[in-house]
Protein backbone atom coordinates (compact mmCIF):
# COMPACT_ATOMS: atom_id res chain seq x y z
CA UNK A 1 0.00 0.00 0.00
CA UNK A 2 0.98 3.58 -0.61
CA UNK A 3 0.45 6.73 0.39
CA UNK A 4 -1.70 7.95 -2.19
CA UNK A 5 -4.35 4.37 -1.45
CA UNK A 6 -5.21 5.36 2.32
CA UNK A 7 -8.08 7.10 2.53
CA UNK A 8 -7.86 10.22 4.78
CA UNK A 9 -10.68 12.17 1.92
CA UNK A 10 -13.34 14.00 3.98
CA UNK A 11 -16.23 12.03 3.32
CA UNK A 12 -19.53 14.88 2.61
CA UNK A 13 -23.16 14.19 3.24
CA UNK A 14 -26.03 14.03 0.45
CA UNK A 15 -26.52 17.58 -0.16
CA UNK A 16 -29.98 18.60 2.01
CA UNK A 17 -30.18 15.84 4.03
CA UNK A 18 -31.63 15.88 7.16
CA UNK A 19 -29.07 16.27 10.33
CA UNK A 20 -28.86 12.86 12.29
CA UNK A 21 -29.98 12.85 15.42
CA UNK A 22 -27.34 13.66 18.42
CA UNK A 23 -24.98 14.37 15.72
CA UNK A 24 -22.49 17.58 17.01
CA UNK A 25 -23.57 20.46 15.20
CA UNK A 26 -20.14 22.89 14.24
CA UNK A 27 -20.73 25.60 16.03
CA UNK A 28 -20.63 22.79 19.34
CA UNK A 29 -17.81 21.15 17.93
CA UNK A 30 -15.19 24.53 17.66
CA UNK A 31 -16.80 25.26 21.25
CA UNK A 32 -16.14 22.06 22.49
CA UNK A 33 -12.89 21.68 21.41
CA UNK A 34 -11.82 25.12 22.51
CA UNK A 35 -13.74 23.96 26.03
CA UNK A 36 -10.89 20.76 25.87
CA UNK A 37 -7.78 23.07 24.80
CA UNK A 38 -8.35 25.90 27.52
CA UNK A 39 -9.35 22.81 30.36
CA UNK A 40 -6.57 21.29 29.25
CA UNK A 41 -4.14 25.35 30.28
CA UNK A 42 -6.05 25.51 33.35
CA UNK A 43 -5.60 22.02 34.31
CA UNK A 44 -1.70 22.28 33.74
CA UNK A 45 -0.73 25.97 35.00
CA UNK A 46 -1.16 25.44 38.40
CA UNK A 47 1.76 22.39 38.07
CA UNK A 48 3.74 24.62 36.01
CA UNK A 49 3.90 27.46 38.47
CA UNK A 50 4.56 24.90 40.99
CA UNK A 51 7.31 23.79 39.31
CA UNK A 52 8.61 27.24 39.07
CA UNK A 53 9.13 28.03 42.71
CA UNK A 54 9.66 30.93 44.40
CA UNK A 55 11.98 33.62 42.86
CA UNK A 56 14.10 33.86 46.33
CA UNK A 57 14.57 29.60 45.91
CA UNK A 58 16.01 30.82 42.53
CA UNK A 59 18.30 33.28 43.86
CA UNK A 60 22.08 31.87 43.80
CA UNK A 61 25.60 33.24 42.77
CA UNK A 62 26.93 32.23 39.50
CA UNK A 63 30.32 32.48 37.72
CA UNK A 64 31.22 34.31 34.45
CA UNK A 65 30.32 31.52 32.41
CA UNK A 66 26.69 32.18 32.78
CA UNK A 67 23.91 35.07 32.77
CA UNK A 68 20.90 35.67 35.01
CA UNK A 69 17.51 37.37 34.05
CA UNK A 70 15.38 39.21 36.26
CA UNK A 71 12.27 39.80 35.38
CA UNK A 72 10.68 42.56 37.90
CA UNK A 73 7.50 42.86 39.36
CA UNK A 74 6.46 45.97 36.87
CA UNK A 75 7.29 44.30 33.55
CA UNK A 76 11.08 45.14 33.17
CA UNK A 77 13.90 42.99 32.84
CA UNK A 78 17.62 43.26 33.84
CA UNK A 79 20.16 40.98 32.46
CA UNK A 80 23.72 40.00 34.10
CA UNK A 81 24.44 37.93 37.20
CA UNK A 82 24.12 37.91 40.89
CA UNK A 83 27.42 38.75 42.87
CA UNK A 84 26.20 38.76 46.22
CA UNK A 85 23.03 37.95 48.66
CA UNK A 86 21.66 38.98 51.61
CA UNK A 87 18.39 38.54 53.37
CA UNK A 88 16.27 41.60 51.06
CA UNK A 89 18.71 42.53 48.15
CA UNK A 90 20.86 40.61 45.99
CA UNK A 91 24.01 42.83 44.23
CA UNK A 92 23.25 42.70 40.82
CA UNK A 93 26.58 42.94 38.14
CA UNK A 94 25.39 44.39 34.47
CA UNK A 95 27.08 45.75 31.63
CA UNK A 96 26.41 49.39 32.94
CA UNK A 97 27.82 48.51 36.30
CA UNK A 98 26.57 46.92 39.17
CA UNK A 99 23.27 47.72 41.05
CA UNK A 100 20.93 46.76 44.49
CA UNK A 101 18.33 44.79 43.60
CA UNK A 102 14.89 44.34 46.21
CA UNK A 103 14.07 40.90 46.58
CA UNK A 104 10.34 41.84 47.09
CA UNK A 105 10.64 43.33 43.54
CA UNK A 106 11.70 40.25 41.53
CA UNK A 107 8.79 38.11 39.93
CA UNK A 108 11.20 35.81 38.21
CA UNK A 109 14.55 34.75 37.48
CA UNK A 110 16.18 32.54 34.77
CA UNK A 111 19.30 31.35 33.93
CA UNK A 112 21.31 30.86 30.63
CA UNK A 113 24.98 30.15 29.05
CA UNK A 114 26.67 33.40 28.60
CA UNK A 115 26.69 32.08 25.03
CA UNK A 116 23.35 33.69 24.69
CA UNK A 117 25.33 36.84 24.88
CA UNK A 118 25.71 38.26 21.04
CA UNK A 119 27.67 41.39 20.68
CA UNK A 120 26.23 42.43 23.72
CA UNK A 121 22.38 41.46 23.05
CA UNK A 122 20.64 39.12 25.31
CA UNK A 123 19.07 36.26 22.90
CA UNK A 124 16.04 34.80 24.93
CA UNK A 125 15.52 31.03 24.42
CA UNK A 126 13.79 29.79 21.03
CA UNK A 127 10.12 28.99 21.91
CA UNK A 128 9.48 26.40 19.46
CA UNK A 129 13.04 24.52 19.52
CA UNK A 130 10.05 21.14 19.23
CA UNK A 131 9.17 21.64 15.62
CA UNK A 132 10.61 22.83 12.08
CA UNK A 133 7.46 23.75 10.42
CA UNK A 134 5.39 21.03 11.17
CA UNK A 135 7.54 18.09 11.98
CA UNK A 136 9.47 17.44 15.09
CA UNK A 137 12.46 17.42 16.00
CA UNK A 138 14.45 15.25 18.76
CA UNK A 139 14.38 18.05 21.09
CA UNK A 140 11.86 17.80 23.79
CA UNK A 141 9.06 20.58 25.62
CA UNK A 142 10.15 20.14 29.40
CA UNK A 143 7.65 18.98 32.40
CA UNK A 144 4.57 21.69 32.30
CA UNK A 145 5.51 23.56 29.04
CA UNK A 146 3.32 23.44 26.35
CA UNK A 147 1.86 25.65 23.58
CA UNK A 148 -0.76 26.35 20.94
CA UNK A 149 -0.28 26.24 17.46
CA UNK A 150 -2.73 26.98 14.29
CA UNK A 151 -1.26 25.43 10.95
CA UNK A 152 -2.17 27.36 7.51
CA UNK A 153 -5.61 28.81 9.99
CA UNK A 154 -7.43 26.18 9.68
CA UNK A 155 -5.32 23.37 11.85
CA UNK A 156 -5.32 24.10 15.25
CA UNK A 157 -3.74 22.01 18.06
CA UNK A 158 -1.75 21.93 21.53
CA UNK A 159 1.06 19.82 23.15
CA UNK A 160 2.06 19.53 26.60
CA UNK A 161 5.09 18.27 28.25
CA UNK A 162 4.19 15.25 30.55
CA UNK A 163 7.27 14.93 31.89
CA UNK A 164 10.77 16.09 30.07
CA UNK A 165 10.64 13.13 28.22
CA UNK A 166 7.22 12.85 26.88
CA UNK A 167 4.89 14.73 25.64
CA UNK A 168 1.25 14.57 24.03
CA UNK A 169 -0.35 16.63 21.70
CA UNK A 170 -3.22 16.53 18.85
CA UNK A 171 -5.87 19.07 16.87
CA UNK A 172 -8.69 19.31 14.42
CA UNK A 173 -9.54 21.08 11.42
CA UNK A 174 -11.62 23.94 10.83
CA UNK A 175 -12.87 22.96 7.41
CA UNK A 176 -15.22 21.79 5.96
CA UNK A 177 -17.92 22.77 8.50
CA UNK A 178 -19.69 19.90 9.86
CA UNK A 179 -17.85 18.14 12.60
CA UNK A 180 -18.38 14.67 10.95
CA UNK A 181 -15.84 15.90 8.27
CA UNK A 182 -13.13 17.30 9.85
CA UNK A 183 -9.76 15.83 10.15
CA UNK A 184 -8.32 15.40 13.56
CA UNK A 185 -4.92 14.47 14.63
CA UNK A 186 -2.67 12.85 17.98
CA UNK A 187 1.05 13.19 18.33
CA UNK A 188 2.09 11.67 21.35
CA UNK A 189 6.47 11.91 21.50
CA UNK A 190 8.55 10.08 23.50
CA UNK A 191 12.32 11.50 23.52
CA UNK A 192 15.49 12.13 25.26
CA UNK A 193 18.46 14.22 25.34
CA UNK A 194 22.02 12.16 24.87
CA UNK A 195 24.20 15.45 25.40
CA UNK A 196 23.85 19.71 25.17
CA UNK A 197 23.35 18.82 21.55
CA UNK A 198 22.53 15.46 20.68
CA UNK A 199 18.80 15.03 20.68
CA UNK A 200 16.49 12.07 19.79
CA UNK A 201 12.88 10.95 19.45
CA UNK A 202 10.42 9.02 18.31
CA UNK A 203 6.79 8.65 18.07
CA UNK A 204 3.25 8.52 15.92
CA UNK A 205 1.07 10.90 13.99
CA UNK A 206 -2.50 9.52 14.11
CA UNK A 207 -5.00 11.47 11.77
CA UNK A 208 -8.43 10.47 10.42
CA UNK A 209 -11.37 11.45 9.53
CA UNK A 210 -15.40 9.19 9.63
CA UNK A 211 -13.71 8.10 5.96
CA UNK A 212 -11.06 6.64 8.22
CA UNK A 213 -7.57 6.61 10.10
CA UNK A 214 -3.90 6.41 8.88
CA UNK A 215 -0.80 7.63 10.00
CA UNK A 216 3.26 7.43 10.79
CA UNK A 217 5.58 6.44 12.94
CA UNK A 218 8.64 8.40 13.30
CA UNK A 219 12.40 8.61 14.49
CA UNK A 220 14.06 11.92 14.51
CA UNK A 221 17.56 12.83 15.76
CA UNK A 222 18.54 16.36 16.05
CA UNK A 223 22.08 17.76 16.48
CA UNK A 224 22.84 21.24 17.75
CA UNK A 225 20.59 23.48 20.13
CA UNK A 226 17.76 25.76 19.84
CA UNK A 227 19.41 28.55 17.73
CA UNK A 228 20.86 26.03 15.02
CA UNK A 229 20.54 22.82 14.62
CA UNK A 230 19.98 19.93 11.82
CA UNK A 231 17.11 17.33 12.03
CA UNK A 232 17.02 13.74 10.34
CA UNK A 233 14.35 11.41 10.51
CA UNK A 234 12.51 8.50 9.33
CA UNK A 235 9.05 7.79 8.93
CA UNK A 236 7.01 4.59 7.70
CA UNK A 237 2.81 4.93 7.20
CA UNK A 238 0.21 2.53 8.38
CA UNK A 239 -3.24 3.01 7.22
CA UNK A 240 -6.07 -0.24 7.36
CA UNK A 241 -4.24 -2.35 8.78
CA UNK A 242 -0.63 -2.55 6.67
CA UNK A 243 2.40 -0.34 7.73
CA UNK A 244 4.28 1.01 4.31
CA UNK A 245 7.53 -1.09 3.64
CA UNK A 246 9.37 1.80 2.83
CA UNK A 247 10.37 4.93 4.91
CA UNK A 248 9.51 8.60 4.38
CA UNK A 249 12.97 10.31 4.71
CA UNK A 250 12.75 14.01 6.06
CA UNK A 251 15.74 16.19 6.35
CA UNK A 252 15.41 20.29 7.88
CA UNK A 253 17.34 22.65 10.19
CA UNK A 254 17.20 25.65 11.86
CA UNK A 255 19.30 28.48 11.90
CA UNK A 256 18.78 32.06 14.09
CA UNK A 257 20.23 34.66 12.17
CA UNK A 258 19.39 37.62 15.09
CA UNK A 259 17.64 38.03 18.10
CA UNK A 260 14.20 38.12 16.66
CA UNK A 261 14.51 35.83 13.17
CA UNK A 262 15.55 32.31 11.97
CA UNK A 263 16.00 30.43 8.81
CA UNK A 264 13.89 26.87 8.78
CA UNK A 265 14.29 24.33 6.11
CA UNK A 266 11.90 21.05 6.23
CA UNK A 267 12.09 18.37 3.07
CA UNK A 268 10.96 15.17 2.67
CA UNK A 269 11.70 12.49 0.53
CA UNK A 270 8.51 9.90 -0.80
CA UNK A 271 9.17 6.71 -0.81
CA UNK A 272 6.78 6.26 -4.04
CA UNK A 273 7.11 6.36 -8.05
CA UNK A 274 9.75 7.96 -8.85
CA UNK A 275 11.40 9.28 -5.81
CA UNK A 276 9.65 12.82 -5.77
CA UNK A 277 10.99 15.41 -3.08
CA UNK A 278 8.88 17.99 -1.32
CA UNK A 279 10.84 21.17 -0.19
CA UNK A 280 10.43 23.92 1.81
CA UNK A 281 12.24 27.05 2.94
CA UNK A 282 11.17 29.94 5.06
CA UNK A 283 11.67 32.36 7.95
CA UNK A 284 10.67 32.06 11.65
CA UNK A 285 9.88 35.37 13.13
CA UNK A 286 10.82 34.84 17.55
CA UNK A 287 9.07 36.47 20.17
CA UNK A 288 9.65 34.88 23.95
CA UNK A 289 6.23 33.16 23.83
CA UNK A 290 5.23 33.51 20.34
CA UNK A 291 6.46 32.83 16.81
CA UNK A 292 5.51 32.93 13.33
CA UNK A 293 6.70 31.07 10.23
CA UNK A 294 6.03 32.05 6.60
CA UNK A 295 7.48 29.79 3.96
CA UNK A 296 7.32 28.35 0.85
CA UNK A 297 6.46 24.71 0.03
CA UNK A 298 7.28 22.99 -3.66
CA UNK A 299 8.12 19.59 -5.23
CA UNK A 300 10.01 18.12 -7.35
CA UNK A 301 7.26 16.67 -9.09
CA UNK A 302 5.76 20.62 -9.44
CA UNK A 303 5.60 22.89 -12.00
CA UNK A 304 8.43 25.44 -11.27
CA UNK A 305 6.39 27.93 -9.33
CA UNK A 306 8.16 29.46 -6.31
CA UNK A 307 5.84 26.93 -4.14
CA UNK A 308 2.36 27.59 -2.05
CA UNK A 309 2.52 29.92 0.68
CA UNK A 310 2.92 28.49 4.10
CA UNK A 311 2.47 30.09 7.61
CA UNK A 312 1.67 28.63 11.09
CA UNK A 313 1.82 30.21 14.59
CA UNK A 314 2.74 28.72 18.27
CA UNK A 315 2.14 30.33 21.42
CA UNK A 316 4.28 28.66 24.41
CA UNK A 317 3.24 28.59 27.60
Amino acid sequence: MTYAEADLSPVTSPEHSPPTPGTMKPTSAYLAFAFVLLATFTAFAPLRAQDAGPARDRLRVVDSTRIQVITMRDGSSLIGRIVSAGSDSVDFQMGIGRVSVAIKDIREISEADSESMHDGEYWFPNPNSTRLFFAPTGQMLKKGEGYFSDYMLIFPGFAYGVTDNVSIGGGVSLIPGEFDNQIYYFTPKVGVSLSEKVHVSTGFLLAGTRGGTGGIGYGVGTFGDGDASATVGLGWGFAGGEIQSKPLAMLGGEARVSRRIALVSENYLLPIDNNPIIYSFGVRFLGEKLTTDLALVNSSAGGGGIGIPYVDFVFKF
